[in-house]
């Protein structure tokens, strides 16, 4: 393969705690195959100012037995499979040779360094035991279970994981593997490549939460691609803050929850063209660990947001610490919760299966639902849309004197509006787009503080549980301040709601 064309990889990466490893050793999918055993030390080049790995890629020097091979990869693609240009070429020495890498991306990113420049920057010592798995006629797959370290810094973490590569044949086969096997050990996804753990395990450095990417697809594409393309999107987002929600960072967990619900609007969006036994299937599986993630985030928010908020306005301090020591307690078991469920075997099958799915629909689209997913999207879109906009103003018909349940079932409405435009917002002028996010963004604000005055006082009730009726006054005060934040948001909403309502797509999709 020559260097301005490499391959581009598309693999799977999974935990396997010890125990785990043996499992997969007896499995018969990898049982009857046979196994290479070898080891790998493998060096990993950056800049000073890691310019490679700011730009997600990496650059390395892997050495097995006497062969040496330099490998070179692009920025991973979303999606929960690693898809990524690579760029291999066998070389002589433990440096790099950055002449190999002319005409490709990472060549571009070094052509005004010097070789010297590049310092290593961690190194991994893996025993690897390699199968190549026959799926059927058209499809392999490499399985390599990985044992050893990553070192960095005078700093070492052990390496547990199974690697799965997909190396002919479609990406469908490669996750019903994936489940396959981790229905049979404790797998859990690892996000992260070796390279990012092994810069975070030198440089200290915790992982940070990410906020969602902008959808982007060409307009001719079909219904199916553009579906798969927006799900694949949002699967990334959710494993690209799996590490800080694990670590219980508030805002990870945030955006965990918020990529739970841009799915869930996704499958709202296309509902009327996908499969419905299916599509139903995942919603309420993603509904579940949205309660999960959602409980974690409104102690987040209430012990790091509303006592603040409430104790700036002068209520009695006292009080306020007897209450957040007591949701501190909370908090953690809510947390604990977040860690068990992103470690358990729900979230993984989840994540692989809807992967799997869109991959096969993608090649099939009647796997995903029916024959209108062959129309282009643009074709589509309008009446995608116009679904949910009606829904909405059904929903704010009656704005004035609406009941807090209806005010809470209108939040929910504008929320997946908003993403549903900001899905398809390729399709559209991006003012005209943005003529309807943005007064849904004011909407789901004072909205959601109206929907906090109902959640903070049954939450601050909760701290009294137990025997603690000592702190029943803060809990009044705590009512009250959410009750005022309340009168004073809903004021605000009939002004962003006319806008909304004025808004030309809105309008144009609704006829």
């Amino acid at each position: 393969m020559s260097a301005d064309r490499g391959p581009v990889e598309t693999e799977i990466k999974l935990r396997a705690p010890p125990g785990a490893i043996e499992a997969l050793e007896r499995h018969p999918v990898l049982a009857g195959a046979a196994a290479e055993e070898r080891r790998e030390v493998t060096t990993y080049f950056d800049t000073p100012k890691r310019d490679l790995a700011r730009r997600h890629c990496s650059l390395r020097i892997r050495q097995g037995g006497e062969r040496r091979v330099q490998t070179a990869k692009s920025a991973r693609g979303a999606g929960v499979a690693v898809r990524r240009g690579e760029w291999e070429q066998p070389v002589e020495t433990d440096t790099p040779d950055l002449s190999k890498l002319a005409g490709t991306p990472i060549g571009s990113m070094l052509r005004s360094r010097a070789v010297d420049e590049l310092r290593p920057v961690l190194v991994t010592d893996i025993h690897r035991t390699a199968r190549l798995l026959r799926i059927d006629a058209g499809t392999a797959v490499e399985a390599a279970l990985d044992r050893g370290t990553i070192s960095a810094a005078g700093r070492s973490e052990p390496v547990s994981e199974l690697e799965l590569e997909l190396k002919q044949g479609n990406p469908g086969a490669l996750y019903r593997l994936a489940i396959e096997l981790a229905s049979a050990a404790p797998l859990t996804l690892e996000p992260a490549t070796k390279a990012e753990r092994g810069l975070r395990l030198g440089t200290g450095e915790r992982p940070t939460p990410a906020k969602a990417p902008t959808v982007s697809f060409a307009r001719d594409i079909t219904a199916a691609e553009a579906f798969s393309e927006i799900v694949r999107s949002i699967l990334g987002h959710m494993l690209a803050n799996v590490a800080a929600a694990r670590i219980s960072d508030p805002e990870g967990v945030h955006q965990l929850r918020v990529a739970i619900r841009r799915l869930r609007a996704t499958l709202v969006l296309f509902r009327s063209v996908l499969r419905q036994e299916t599509s139903w299937r995942f919603n309420e599986e993603l509904r579940r660990m949205g309660q999960v993630f959602g409980r974690a985030r409104d102690w987040d928010v209430f012990v790091g947001e509303t006592l603040s908020a409430v104790e700036v306005q002068g209520t009695e301090r006292g009080w306020l610490d007897l209450l957040r020591r007591r949701a501190e307690q909370w908090r953690a078991a809510a947390q604990a919760d977040v860690r068990r469920e992103l470690d358990g075997p729900a979230f993984t099958a989840l994540l692989l299966g809807l992967a799997g799915w869109i991959e096969d629909g993608t090649e099939d689209p009647t796997l995903l639902g029916d024959a209108s997913l062959r129309r282009p999207i643009a074709e589509l879109a309008p009446a995608l849309l116009g679904r949910m906009a009606q829904k909405t103003f059904r929903r704010g018909k009656r704005l004035k004197g609406a009941s807090r349940e209806e005010l809470h079932a209108l939040r929910k409405s504008i929320k997946k509006l908003r993403y549903a435009f900001e899905f398809l917002a390729p399709l559209y002028p991006a003012d005209k787009v943005e003529a309807v996010v943005e007064p849904c963004e004011k909407l789901q604000k004072f909205l959601g503080h109206l929907n906090d005055a109902a959640v903070t006082p049954g939450l601050a009730e909760q701290l009294t549980e137990g025997g603690h009726a000592d702190l029943a006054p803060a809990v009044g005060v705590l009512a009250a301040w959410a009750e005022a934040r309340g009168r004073k948001a809903l004021r605000r909403v009939p002004k962003h709601w006319r806008r909304l309502g004025k808004a030309e797509l809105m309008n144009g999709v609704c006829t």
